[in-house]
């Protein structure tokens, strides 16, 4: 099963700018369950390290991906694609 994570929701964040909190737990990735004190705790850690704002004064909750916040989910996700075109070929098999 796959786990939420902060490229996640960087790259949610990057394909739709800004987001109240609710859709953004519908985009991130519908396939996953995740308690909500494990979503705010990876919100509040992009938010802390200056990846992602949350809008003042709107509610519902609304949050926005920042430059700093495209860069590094532009750099996560092409580690990973990095990581899968280092496995071996008999694997990547596996995987298609």
């Amino acid at each position: 099963m796959t786990s939420l994570n902060r490229t996640m929701i960087l790259n949610t964040l990057i394909k739709h700018e800004t987001l109240i909190i609710g859709d953004l737990v519908k985009m991130v990735n519908p396939g996953i369950l995740s308690e909500d004190n494990h979503l705010q705790y990876l919100l509040d850690e992009l938010i802390q390290s200056g990846h992602i704002d949350m809008l003042d004064g709107i509610i519902p909750c609304t949050y926005t991906i920042t430059d700093k916040g495209i860069k590094e989910g532009k750099r996560l996700t092409q580690e990973v694609q990095d990581a899968n075109n280092r496995r071996p070929s008999w694997l990547k098999k596996a995987y298609n």
